[in-house]
């Protein structure tokens, strides 16, 4: 069992976090708060399921006995069920098509999906529909060498195929136009905006120099 680092996630969310262990055979806990409680950079607010079969019409029953009356359902289609809690702590099960290349990381509650699964994913989401928070969780995995660039392109390219544009991922990583809220609330360090954008902006140029120096396959 993997140490966690819970001061990620606050007393509501740790409670629900707990629940979350009734679903240890439905999926596997990924996205930022996974990352979090693996590395411990930033706090995360709401939990994302991966799971790898269509979701039971039972789930939704089983969500609202684990969590309680008070919870709100506020999706629930073939692939994917959005709750929020009493606590107003938000719960995503999504059915994905991409399974992971990894094994998952074992916890007494809800298993974890590996670092590099998680970079991979960070990649895909940057070339669709970013968010502030998904530039500031590669950028950590880059930084502190959880995982090369090189190797973050061929994981994307391997788990995602065709579903992941390289084009489209560097171009997201040097604009910035779409992105209008910077709010993160850090664990270490305070990393300002600038230095996020100027750091990525690097990883591309390096990556593509390299590449046109010799020669790409």
């Amino acid at each position: 069992m993997s140490k966690l680092i819970l001061e990620s996630l606050n007393n509501d969310r740790l409670k629900v976090f707990h629940g979350l262990k009734s679903f240890r055979k439905v999926g596997i806990l990924g996205g930022g708060t996974a990352l979090s409680l693996q590395i411990g950079h930033r706090i995360s607010y709401g939990f994302d399921i991966f799971t790898y079969n269509k979701l039971e019409p039972s789930l939704w029953r089983k969500a609202r006995d684990t969590f309680g009356k008070g919870t709100l359902r506020l999706l629930d289609t073939e692939d994917q069920l959005n709750l929020s809690t009493p606590e107003s702590v938000y719960v995503t099960f999504f059915y994905d098509d991409y399974k992971p290349l990894f094994d998952p990381i074992e916890t007494k509650y809800l298993n974890l999906l590996d670092l590099k699964d998680i970079a991979a994913n960070k990649a895909f989401t940057i070339g669709r529909r970013p968010k502030w928070r998904d530039y500031v969780d590669l950028y950590f995995l880059l930084k502190k060498d959880y995982i090369s660039f090189e190797n973050l392109i061929t994981m994307s390219k391997k788990k995602f195929g065709a579903g992941f544009s390289e084009k489209l991922f560097f171009e997201q990583l040097i604009y910035w136009g779409d992105i209008e809220d910077y709010g993160i609330e850090y664990l270490v360090d305070n990393v300002e905006p600038q230095v996020i954008k100027d750091f990525l902006e690097l990883q591309v140029k390096n990556f593509t120099s390299k590449f046109l120096l010799c020669g790409r396959p």
